[in-house]
Protein backbone atom coordinates (compact mmCIF):
# COMPACT_ATOMS: atom_id res chain seq x y z
CA UNK A 1 0.00 0.00 0.00
CA UNK A 2 1.12 3.54 -0.85
CA UNK A 3 2.02 6.00 1.77
CA UNK A 4 -0.52 8.75 1.73
CA UNK A 5 0.51 12.39 0.88
CA UNK A 6 -0.29 13.96 4.40
CA UNK A 7 2.45 11.68 5.41
CA UNK A 8 4.61 13.99 7.20
CA UNK A 9 2.18 14.18 10.29
CA UNK A 10 4.07 10.99 11.09
CA UNK A 11 3.29 9.90 14.91
CA UNK A 12 0.46 11.80 14.81
CA UNK A 13 -3.23 9.78 15.53
CA UNK A 14 -6.15 10.71 13.57
CA UNK A 15 -9.10 12.27 14.93
CA UNK A 16 -12.80 11.29 14.23
CA UNK A 17 -12.97 14.89 13.73
CA UNK A 18 -10.43 14.88 11.28
CA UNK A 19 -10.42 15.90 7.88
CA UNK A 20 -9.38 12.78 5.96
CA UNK A 21 -7.35 12.79 2.47
CA UNK A 22 -8.14 9.74 0.39
CA UNK A 23 -5.28 8.77 -1.67
CA UNK A 24 -7.47 6.09 -3.46
CA UNK A 25 -9.26 5.78 -6.33
CA UNK A 26 -12.63 5.26 -4.48
CA UNK A 27 -13.72 6.00 -0.43
CA UNK A 28 -13.79 2.23 -0.08
CA UNK A 29 -10.59 0.61 1.14
CA UNK A 30 -9.76 -2.45 -1.43
CA UNK A 31 -9.20 -5.74 -0.11
CA UNK A 32 -5.73 -6.20 1.17
CA UNK A 33 -3.33 -9.57 -0.28
CA UNK A 34 -1.78 -12.13 1.67
CA UNK A 35 1.87 -11.12 3.08
CA UNK A 36 0.17 -7.48 3.23
CA UNK A 37 1.47 -6.03 6.65
CA UNK A 38 -1.19 -4.89 8.91
CA UNK A 39 0.96 -3.07 11.72
CA UNK A 40 3.29 -5.98 13.40
CA UNK A 41 0.55 -8.11 11.79
CA UNK A 42 1.43 -9.85 7.97
CA UNK A 43 -2.09 -10.93 6.95
CA UNK A 44 -2.87 -14.54 6.09
CA UNK A 45 -6.29 -15.17 5.19
CA UNK A 46 -9.23 -12.93 4.74
CA UNK A 47 -11.82 -14.35 6.94
CA UNK A 48 -14.50 -12.06 6.42
CA UNK A 49 -16.08 -9.09 4.67
CA UNK A 50 -19.48 -6.94 5.75
CA UNK A 51 -20.14 -3.63 4.75
CA UNK A 52 -18.28 -1.46 6.74
CA UNK A 53 -15.14 -3.58 7.61
CA UNK A 54 -12.78 -6.06 6.58
CA UNK A 55 -11.43 -9.17 8.78
CA UNK A 56 -8.37 -11.12 8.33
CA UNK A 57 -6.13 -13.58 9.88
CA UNK A 58 -2.71 -12.56 10.36
CA UNK A 59 0.45 -13.56 12.02
CA UNK A 60 1.42 -11.37 14.81
CA UNK A 61 5.40 -11.40 14.34
CA UNK A 62 6.49 -9.82 17.32
CA UNK A 63 4.46 -11.88 19.66
CA UNK A 64 3.97 -14.86 17.33
CA UNK A 65 1.07 -15.52 17.68
CA UNK A 66 -2.50 -15.58 15.34
CA UNK A 67 -4.92 -12.76 15.31
CA UNK A 68 -7.21 -11.45 13.55
CA UNK A 69 -7.33 -8.14 12.22
CA UNK A 70 -10.64 -5.65 11.44
CA UNK A 71 -10.01 -3.20 8.78
CA UNK A 72 -12.70 -0.51 8.78
CA UNK A 73 -13.41 -0.12 4.67
CA UNK A 74 -15.23 2.92 4.67
CA UNK A 75 -12.61 4.94 6.47
CA UNK A 76 -13.41 8.35 5.20
CA UNK A 77 -17.32 8.22 6.41
CA UNK A 78 -17.11 10.16 9.68
CA UNK A 79 -20.59 7.98 11.29
CA UNK A 80 -18.52 4.77 10.55
CA UNK A 81 -15.60 5.86 11.87
CA UNK A 82 -16.76 7.17 15.20
CA UNK A 83 -19.25 3.80 15.44
CA UNK A 84 -15.73 2.13 14.79
CA UNK A 85 -14.26 4.30 17.96
CA UNK A 86 -16.74 3.13 19.58
CA UNK A 87 -16.97 -0.49 19.03
CA UNK A 88 -12.73 -0.52 19.97
CA UNK A 89 -13.48 1.33 23.41
CA UNK A 90 -16.34 -0.83 24.44
CA UNK A 91 -14.40 -4.21 23.82
CA UNK A 92 -11.46 -2.75 25.41
CA UNK A 93 -13.75 -2.61 28.63
CA UNK A 94 -14.85 -5.79 28.26
CA UNK A 95 -13.06 -9.33 29.80
CA UNK A 96 -15.72 -12.55 29.71
CA UNK A 97 -15.17 -15.80 28.48
CA UNK A 98 -17.22 -15.68 25.91
CA UNK A 99 -16.65 -12.24 24.06
CA UNK A 100 -14.18 -11.85 21.90
CA UNK A 101 -11.30 -9.55 23.10
CA UNK A 102 -9.45 -6.59 21.82
CA UNK A 103 -5.85 -6.48 21.69
CA UNK A 104 -4.60 -3.08 20.09
CA UNK A 105 -6.10 -0.75 18.09
CA UNK A 106 -4.35 1.24 14.96
CA UNK A 107 -3.59 2.88 11.45
CA UNK A 108 -2.32 1.97 8.33
CA UNK A 109 -1.17 4.86 6.70
CA UNK A 110 -2.17 7.08 9.57
CA UNK A 111 -5.36 7.29 8.32
CA UNK A 112 -6.91 3.79 8.11
CA UNK A 113 -8.12 2.76 11.54
CA UNK A 114 -8.21 -1.33 12.45
CA UNK A 115 -8.70 -3.31 16.08
CA UNK A 116 -6.45 -5.76 16.30
CA UNK A 117 -8.46 -8.96 17.77
CA UNK A 118 -8.31 -12.51 19.21
CA UNK A 119 -8.61 -15.35 16.60
CA UNK A 120 -11.42 -18.05 17.40
CA UNK A 121 -10.28 -21.19 15.34
CA UNK A 122 -13.82 -22.26 14.69
CA UNK A 123 -17.16 -21.80 12.78
CA UNK A 124 -19.79 -19.02 13.22
CA UNK A 125 -23.53 -20.32 13.54
CA UNK A 126 -24.36 -19.12 10.34
CA UNK A 127 -21.59 -20.96 8.81
CA UNK A 128 -22.79 -24.50 11.01
CA UNK A 129 -26.34 -24.17 9.50
CA UNK A 130 -24.99 -24.04 6.31
CA UNK A 131 -23.09 -27.25 6.78
CA UNK A 132 -25.93 -28.84 9.05
CA UNK A 133 -29.04 -27.10 7.95
CA UNK A 134 -30.50 -27.69 11.55
CA UNK A 135 -28.40 -28.03 14.85
CA UNK A 136 -28.72 -31.20 17.26
CA UNK A 137 -30.74 -30.32 20.27
CA UNK A 138 -27.64 -30.28 23.24
CA UNK A 139 -25.67 -28.31 20.65
CA UNK A 140 -28.34 -25.59 20.29
CA UNK A 141 -28.90 -25.26 23.76
CA UNK A 142 -25.33 -25.04 24.71
CA UNK A 143 -24.66 -22.28 22.48
CA UNK A 144 -27.74 -20.35 23.48
CA UNK A 145 -26.77 -20.72 26.68
CA UNK A 146 -23.23 -19.43 26.69
CA UNK A 147 -24.74 -16.80 24.10
CA UNK A 148 -26.90 -15.81 27.55
CA UNK A 149 -23.41 -15.61 29.98
CA UNK A 150 -22.24 -12.54 27.48
CA UNK A 151 -25.17 -11.25 27.12
CA UNK A 152 -25.70 -11.40 30.83
CA UNK A 153 -22.51 -9.60 31.19
CA UNK A 154 -22.74 -6.93 28.88
CA UNK A 155 -26.02 -5.72 30.28
CA UNK A 156 -24.83 -5.30 33.41
CA UNK A 157 -21.44 -3.83 33.25
CA UNK A 158 -20.59 -0.15 33.77
CA UNK A 159 -18.61 1.38 30.70
CA UNK A 160 -16.82 4.74 30.24
CA UNK A 161 -17.32 5.51 26.91
CA UNK A 162 -16.46 9.29 25.45
CA UNK A 163 -15.43 10.18 29.18
CA UNK A 164 -19.54 9.08 30.93
CA UNK A 165 -20.14 5.86 32.33
CA UNK A 166 -22.65 4.26 31.28
CA UNK A 167 -24.79 1.30 33.15
CA UNK A 168 -25.15 -1.54 30.50
CA UNK A 169 -25.36 -2.19 27.05
CA UNK A 170 -27.37 -3.53 24.23
CA UNK A 171 -26.00 -5.43 21.50
CA UNK A 172 -28.42 -4.85 18.82
CA UNK A 173 -27.40 -7.44 16.33
CA UNK A 174 -27.52 -10.79 17.44
CA UNK A 175 -27.52 -13.10 15.11
CA UNK A 176 -25.92 -16.22 13.36
CA UNK A 177 -23.39 -14.22 11.95
CA UNK A 178 -22.63 -13.16 15.44
CA UNK A 179 -21.81 -16.09 17.23
CA UNK A 180 -19.10 -18.23 17.03
CA UNK A 181 -18.04 -21.68 18.23
CA UNK A 182 -14.37 -22.74 18.53
CA UNK A 183 -13.09 -25.69 18.04
CA UNK A 184 -12.78 -26.49 22.26
CA UNK A 185 -16.39 -25.90 22.22
CA UNK A 186 -16.26 -22.22 23.36
CA UNK A 187 -18.92 -19.66 22.10
CA UNK A 188 -17.81 -16.17 21.44
CA UNK A 189 -20.25 -13.07 20.82
CA UNK A 190 -18.74 -10.67 18.54
CA UNK A 191 -18.92 -7.17 16.39
CA UNK A 192 -20.14 -4.22 18.99
CA UNK A 193 -20.16 -2.41 15.69
CA UNK A 194 -23.55 -0.88 16.45
CA UNK A 195 -23.87 -1.51 20.69
CA UNK A 196 -25.27 1.02 22.55
CA UNK A 197 -25.50 1.67 26.08
CA UNK A 198 -29.14 1.19 27.29
CA UNK A 199 -30.25 4.82 28.50
CA UNK A 200 -28.78 6.60 25.38
CA UNK A 201 -27.67 6.35 21.77
CA UNK A 202 -24.38 7.42 21.13
CA UNK A 203 -24.84 8.28 17.50
CA UNK A 204 -27.69 9.95 15.84
CA UNK A 205 -28.72 8.23 12.88
CA UNK A 206 -32.11 9.79 12.26
CA UNK A 207 -34.92 7.22 11.25
CA UNK A 208 -32.21 4.90 9.95
CA UNK A 209 -33.07 1.07 11.70
CA UNK A 210 -29.82 -0.53 12.57
CA UNK A 211 -28.93 -3.95 13.26
CA UNK A 212 -30.33 -7.06 10.54
CA UNK A 213 -34.10 -6.60 9.60
CA UNK A 214 -34.47 -10.57 10.45
CA UNK A 215 -33.43 -11.20 13.99
CA UNK A 216 -34.74 -7.36 15.42
CA UNK A 217 -36.69 -6.93 17.80
CA UNK A 218 -40.03 -5.51 17.32
CA UNK A 219 -39.47 -2.64 18.78
CA UNK A 220 -35.93 -1.91 16.98
CA UNK A 221 -38.84 -1.49 13.93
CA UNK A 222 -41.05 0.63 15.30
CA UNK A 223 -39.13 2.80 16.78
CA UNK A 224 -40.10 2.46 20.58
CA UNK A 225 -37.63 2.75 23.45
CA UNK A 226 -35.21 -0.16 23.21
CA UNK A 227 -33.90 -1.80 26.61
CA UNK A 228 -31.85 -5.07 26.90
CA UNK A 229 -35.06 -7.11 26.80
CA UNK A 230 -34.77 -6.53 22.68
CA UNK A 231 -31.64 -8.59 22.58
CA UNK A 232 -33.56 -11.29 24.31
CA UNK A 233 -35.80 -11.85 21.38
CA UNK A 234 -32.81 -11.68 18.90
CA UNK A 235 -31.54 -14.69 20.70
CA UNK A 236 -34.47 -16.37 20.68
CA UNK A 237 -34.67 -16.12 17.35
CA UNK A 238 -31.33 -17.32 16.86
CA UNK A 239 -32.25 -20.14 18.83
CA UNK A 240 -35.16 -21.31 16.84
CA UNK A 241 -33.35 -21.08 13.70
CA UNK A 242 -30.47 -23.62 15.63
CA UNK A 243 -33.32 -25.97 16.62
CA UNK A 244 -35.20 -25.43 12.91
CA UNK A 245 -32.99 -24.71 10.48
CA UNK A 246 -35.70 -22.13 9.24
CA UNK A 247 -35.91 -18.43 10.26
CA UNK A 248 -38.53 -17.61 12.73
CA UNK A 249 -39.11 -14.74 10.11
CA UNK A 250 -38.73 -15.98 6.28
CA UNK A 251 -40.50 -13.26 4.61
CA UNK A 252 -38.47 -12.32 1.56
CA UNK A 253 -40.84 -9.00 1.08
CA UNK A 254 -39.65 -6.32 3.07
CA UNK A 255 -43.28 -5.16 3.72
CA UNK A 256 -44.16 -8.50 5.04
CA UNK A 257 -41.59 -8.98 7.13
CA UNK A 258 -42.34 -5.72 8.94
CA UNK A 259 -45.93 -6.51 9.08
CA UNK A 260 -45.40 -10.03 10.93
CA UNK A 261 -42.50 -8.76 13.12
CA UNK A 262 -44.21 -5.90 14.15
CA UNK A 263 -46.66 -8.01 15.46
CA UNK A 264 -44.58 -10.86 16.19
CA UNK A 265 -46.33 -13.15 14.75
CA UNK A 266 -44.28 -16.45 13.89
CA UNK A 267 -44.99 -20.36 13.20
CA UNK A 268 -44.37 -22.00 16.02
CA UNK A 269 -41.69 -25.03 16.41
CA UNK A 270 -44.06 -27.86 17.39
CA UNK A 271 -46.08 -26.79 13.78
CA UNK A 272 -42.80 -27.78 11.62
CA UNK A 273 -42.53 -31.34 12.50
CA UNK A 274 -39.69 -31.61 14.65
CA UNK A 275 -39.79 -33.27 17.80
CA UNK A 276 -38.47 -30.86 20.35
CA UNK A 277 -39.61 -31.30 24.23
CA UNK A 278 -42.28 -28.77 24.99
CA UNK A 279 -40.41 -26.65 26.94
CA UNK A 280 -37.63 -25.58 24.73
CA UNK A 281 -41.14 -24.02 22.48
CA UNK A 282 -41.85 -22.33 25.90
CA UNK A 283 -38.36 -20.80 25.91
CA UNK A 284 -38.59 -19.17 22.99
CA UNK A 285 -42.23 -18.35 23.04
CA UNK A 286 -41.19 -16.09 26.28
CA UNK A 287 -37.83 -14.53 24.44
CA UNK A 288 -40.12 -13.43 21.52
CA UNK A 289 -43.16 -12.02 22.97
CA UNK A 290 -43.88 -9.26 21.60
CA UNK A 291 -44.62 -7.25 24.94
CA UNK A 292 -41.40 -6.99 26.31
CA UNK A 293 -42.70 -7.08 29.48
CA UNK A 294 -43.77 -10.44 28.66
CA UNK A 295 -40.06 -11.60 27.92
CA UNK A 296 -37.24 -12.86 30.39
CA UNK A 297 -36.81 -9.93 32.24
CA UNK A 298 -32.95 -10.63 32.21
CA UNK A 299 -30.68 -13.16 30.32
CA UNK A 300 -29.82 -14.80 33.80
CA UNK A 301 -33.58 -15.78 34.46
CA UNK A 302 -33.08 -17.43 30.37
CA UNK A 303 -29.81 -19.18 30.83
CA UNK A 304 -31.07 -20.83 34.01
CA UNK A 305 -34.22 -22.55 31.74
CA UNK A 306 -32.04 -23.12 29.05
CA UNK A 307 -29.35 -24.99 31.34
CA UNK A 308 -32.51 -27.37 33.61
CA UNK A 309 -33.63 -28.05 29.86
CA UNK A 310 -30.01 -28.66 29.07
CA UNK A 311 -29.45 -31.00 31.97
CA UNK A 312 -32.30 -32.95 30.82
CA UNK A 313 -31.11 -34.16 27.81
CA UNK A 314 -27.75 -34.48 28.39
CA UNK A 315 -25.19 -35.71 30.92
CA UNK A 316 -22.49 -33.83 29.37
CA UNK A 317 -20.84 -30.43 30.38
CA UNK A 318 -21.86 -28.26 27.63
CA UNK A 319 -18.78 -26.80 26.58
CA UNK A 320 -18.14 -30.67 25.77
CA UNK A 321 -21.04 -30.81 23.82
CA UNK A 322 -20.08 -28.09 21.57
CA UNK A 323 -16.51 -29.37 21.41
CA UNK A 324 -17.28 -33.12 19.81
CA UNK A 325 -19.77 -31.88 17.79
CA UNK A 326 -17.24 -29.53 16.28
CA UNK A 327 -15.03 -31.96 15.88
CA UNK A 328 -17.08 -35.09 14.83
CA UNK A 329 -20.61 -34.03 14.26
CA UNK A 330 -21.70 -37.84 14.14
CA UNK A 331 -20.67 -37.74 17.72
CA UNK A 332 -23.85 -35.77 19.07
CA UNK A 333 -25.61 -39.03 18.61
CA UNK A 334 -23.86 -40.78 21.46
CA UNK A 335 -25.63 -38.37 24.04
CA UNK A 336 -29.09 -39.97 24.85
CA UNK A 337 -32.57 -38.10 25.19
CA UNK A 338 -34.17 -39.22 27.93
CA UNK A 339 -38.39 -38.39 27.42
CA UNK A 340 -39.01 -34.52 27.95
CA UNK A 341 -39.82 -32.93 31.23
CA UNK A 342 -43.33 -32.84 32.39
CA UNK A 343 -44.94 -29.70 31.38
CA UNK A 344 -44.02 -26.68 33.22
CA UNK A 345 -41.09 -27.94 34.43
CA UNK A 346 -38.21 -25.65 33.62
CA UNK A 347 -37.92 -23.00 36.38
CA UNK A 348 -39.60 -19.94 38.42
CA UNK A 349 -39.27 -17.43 35.08
CA UNK A 350 -41.98 -20.08 33.01
CA UNK A 351 -44.07 -21.39 35.53
CA UNK A 352 -43.42 -18.95 38.04
CA UNK A 353 -42.01 -20.96 40.40
CA UNK A 354 -38.89 -22.95 40.45
CA UNK A 355 -39.66 -26.99 40.31
CA UNK A 356 -39.12 -29.55 42.77
CA UNK A 357 -37.47 -31.05 39.95
CA UNK A 358 -35.34 -28.65 38.75
CA UNK A 359 -34.08 -27.72 42.45
CA UNK A 360 -33.23 -31.44 43.21
CA UNK A 361 -31.00 -31.74 39.85
CA UNK A 362 -29.60 -27.97 40.89
CA UNK A 363 -28.60 -29.00 44.06
CA UNK A 364 -26.90 -32.54 42.61
CA UNK A 365 -25.54 -30.45 40.15
CA UNK A 366 -24.18 -28.06 42.60
CA UNK A 367 -22.70 -31.42 44.68
CA UNK A 368 -20.89 -32.48 42.18
CA UNK A 369 -19.54 -29.12 40.98
CA UNK A 370 -18.06 -28.30 44.63
CA UNK A 371 -16.26 -31.76 44.48
CA UNK A 372 -15.34 -31.23 41.41
CA UNK A 373 -13.40 -27.95 41.67
CA UNK A 374 -12.08 -29.58 45.22
CA UNK A 375 -10.56 -32.17 42.95
CA UNK A 376 -9.29 -29.44 40.83
CA UNK A 377 -11.60 -30.11 37.82
CA UNK A 378 -12.90 -27.32 35.85
CA UNK A 379 -16.13 -27.52 35.08
CA UNK A 380 -18.78 -25.24 33.30
CA UNK A 381 -20.38 -22.12 35.22
CA UNK A 382 -23.51 -22.52 35.92
CA UNK A 383 -24.16 -19.74 38.39
CA UNK A 384 -24.04 -16.50 36.23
Amino acid sequence: MTTSPNSENTGRTMKVSDTIHNPYKDSVLPTLSPGFKIGPNKIDTLIGEGGSATVYKVWHEGLEVIRAVKVLKKYTNKEARERFFTEAKILADIHHPNIIEIHNIGYLDQQVPFLEMEYVDGFSIKSLLGQHSRLPIPVALAVAYFASHALRYTHIKDYTIYGKVYHGLIHRDIKPDNIIVSKDGIVKLMDFGIARPSEVSLHTVGQKIMGTLIYLSPEQLNGKTLDLRSDIFSLGAVLYEMLSGQRAFPQKVLSELVQKKTKAEFRPLSSLGIAIPEEINEIISKCMALDPSDRYANCADLGQDIFAVFRNISDRAPQDVLSKFINNPSSIGEIKAPPALPSKSVSRSISGKKSESFNKKYLIYAGVAAAAMAAGVVISKFVF
